[in-house]
């Protein structure tokens, strides 16, 4: 649990203090928020105890052989090495579309998911802020995954890094992607800032797309 949260702690100081330097802003200060960020490392604290529990069964299963993990990057060739992590960015998030859409009904909503909009101005600490079952929801589809679907050890660690990054970008208040064509399909800071205000637009977590495709997508989103 440590080692989960202090990567996601570390790497969140670092982009904060990156924003900083090149795009100026102080949207992610301590300044008048120390309540709001107290309250984000508190359940972020919760939810890399969720992680770490499922990455301990997930290892668990590998020693047992119940797993779809391989080694040898032959076994499967390097093209599918190399798409892999591709195909499960994209059922994942399907799954997570759903999810976040299905979270957002009003009794699941006051249990599930509220911890994370308590952040309406969200920081780049509220990346992990969840409630214990929402964190429990949201990682559940990774020990599945590496059930049924071949994946080398490399690519599940790129994986992680991936969506780590991706939730930190998501929810730092900065736009780094501007207003070009990246921003038709990758969700950034606005897109999400727009999901945090409004309750009831973007739902996606990496891409626009499944928004776009169920007239989802928020009418300020970046660009169409």
């Amino acid at each position: 649990m440590t080692a989960i949260f202090l990567r996601y702690f570390i790497a969140s100081l670092i982009y904060k203090l990156l924003l900083e330097r090149f795009f100026h802003t102080k949207r992610n200060s301590f300044k008048g928020r120390s309540i709001q960020i107290k309250a984000e490392l508190r359940w972020a604290m919760l939810s890399s105890l969720v992680f770490a529990v499922l990455c301990a069964l997930s290892l668990l299963a590998y020693h047992y052989d119940l797993t779809a993990i391989y080694v040898d990057i032959e076994t499967y060739s390097w093209i599918y090495f190399f798409a892999s992590p591709v195909i499960v960015l994209f059922l994942y998030e399907t799954y997570y579309y759903w999810l976040h859409r299905w979270m957002h009904q009003p009794r699941i909503f006051k249990v599930v998911h509220k911890v994370h909009h308590d952040s309406i101005l969200p920081t780049v600490f509220t990346a992990f802020s969840f409630h214990p079952l929402e964190a429990l929801l949201q990682f559940i589809f990774f020990p599945v995954v590496i059930i049924v679907l071949p994946l080398h050890p490399i690519m599940i660690g790129v994986l992680f890094t991936a969506l780590t990054i991706s939730a930190m970008i998501n929810h730092s208040g900065v736009e780094i992607f501007g207003t070009g064509s990246s921003s038709k399909h990758i969700i950034g800071s606005t897109h999400h800032d727009l999901h945090h205000r409004t309750f009831k637009f973007n739902f996606g977590l990496t891409l626009t797309w499944w928004d776009r495709w169920m007239k989802t997508e928020h009418k300020e989103a970046p660009i169409k």
